[in-house]
């Protein structure tokens, strides 16, 4: 793991110190002054956690990887690598989850323990062995890993006949504890702890439209744990629905309300969902938050926008080339866009959203003007089989109408018999 910059106050002090041991050179008394406000500057956040080839946060997101989750804003985050593990007995099956988590788990410790940040999302508890439930507890304890737990029907102490995780290693590093079949009514979701980083960097507000109505998974907080949000069902006590604590080297974090459409329709609806989930990521791998949130969800908008643009103009592309359509033409178009969103991640990278998201703008305006010259080339190729289809249709109805005419009408073709003879027998 990459460890944490220290904080600017850290800075401060560690330069005066310095500054004690040199106080006869007076020299690197003046380059220590000189340097000190670039070392007191702030960032948009600061290295936490890394993967120490790429520079980013690789997350495992094991459960229900699906679109309908997450997972895409997570993908199109040039800050995170996610790795998808289906694992959901509930949203697929058994046998497909047995089958995913053969070939993409980790299947070592070390590779296990190399990911900054796991996501348990609907994962069910019987299709993991002993060995890896112990190593995601370890990989927490140890390793400095982040997890997290969402809520849902495997999640937790589990619902409709699932297993619980309340057995497992896992629930050790839980900031909640697990409570068997147990599950909360619909209610309003209240924020307890506005001022604490996580929730600090979200737009949160009460009575926002996914908080008056949420059911999840029934836990209670451990001792030590700290409670960032509380819901109130419309029947029953009230009950944790955010909590997160720090857990040996690691952090965890837990919701118990579902954040897929299985229960989490609404909040998916919240216009800073994608923000929320990218926020944890930051969060539970010890990377600082970002401080101007809405430049950074314009430019996280704006990348997800472009991975959805170009995967459609590569579906016109494939639609046209079934066609006859030369679509080479568009390769250049493709290579300067990609050029900008790579120089728009790499301002990402280095801090600067607003203009990673001028960049985007760029890269985006040359998709469109791709997408608008791969209709073009679409319509040729089809106004071509039109053509062929129009004149195969016609040359066939005028030769019909030909035989008709000539077999039908043009009687003097056939001579007319002025009388039969019968010569059969009577």
């Amino acid at each position: 793991m990459t460890p944490v910059l220290p904080d600017p106050a850290r800075l401060i002090i560690l330069t005066v110190k310095y500054v004690h041991v040199a106080r006869y050179q007076a020299i690197s008394v003046w380059c220590l002054l000189l340097l000190l406000p670039f070392m007191m500057t702030d960032p948009v956040w600061g290295i936490g956690n890394r993967d120490p080839e790429t520079g980013r946060i690789k997350v495992l997101y094991v459960g229900e990887p699906t679109g309908a989750s997450p997972y895409p804003m997570l993908e199109a985050d040039p800050l995170i690598i996610p790795y998808p593990v289906k694992a959901s007995a509930c949203v697929f099956s058994f046998e497909i989850a047995r089958r995913s988590m053969r070939q993409y788990m980790p299947r070592t410790y070390e590779d296990l323990s190399s990911y900054q940040v796991f996501i348990l999302s609907d994962a069910n508890s019987g299709v993991f062995t002993s060995s890896q439930l112990r190593w995601f507890h370890d990989s927490v304890n140890e390793g400095g890993s982040g997890l997290t737990m969402i809520g849902g029907n495997e999640a937790f102490g589990g619902r409709a006949g699932y297993a619980s995780w309340g057995p497992t290693p896992v629930a050790d590093v839980l900031p909640v504890n697990c409570l068997d079949s147990q599950w909360f009514d619909p209610g309003e979701v209240r924020i307890l702890e506005f001022d604490h980083p996580l929730t600090d960097s979200l737009p949160l507000r009460p009575g926002l439209v996914w908080m008056r109505s949420y059911d999840g998974n029934r836990v209670e907080m451990r001792g030590g744990a700290q409670e960032l949000a509380r819901v109130f069902p419309r029947t029953g006590q009230p009950a944790p629905f955010w909590a997160t604590w720090e857990y040996g080297e690691g952090r965890t974090f837990a919701m118990a309300g579902d954040w897929t459409p299985g229960g989490g329709v609404v909040f998916m609806t919240w216009e800073y969902y994608g923000d929320f989930a990218i926020n944890l990521m930051l969060y539970l791998s010890y990377n600082e938050l970002p401080e101007d949130l809405e430049t950074m969800h314009e430019a996280r908008r704006k990348f997800l926008e472009y991975r959805s643009s170009k995967a459609y103009l590569f579906n016109i592309m494939e639609f046209g080339e079934k066609f006859g359509a030369n679509m080479n033409p568009l390769s250049e178009i493709i290579e300067e866009a990609d050029v900008k969103h790579e120089e728009a991640r790499e301002a990402y990278l280095d801090l600067v959203p607003a203009q990673s998201a001028e960049l985007l703008d760029t890269s985006l305006e040359i998709l469109d003007r791709g997408v608008d010259r791969a209709m073009e080339l679409k319509d040729q190729a089809m106004l071509w089989i039109f053509i062929v289809e129009w004149t195969s249709v016609t040359a066939t109805f005028f030769a019909g109408g030909f035989a008709v005419w000539t077999l039908m009408i043009r009687r003097r073709l056939y001579r007319e018999a002025g009388t039969t003879r019968f010569r059969g027998r009577l």
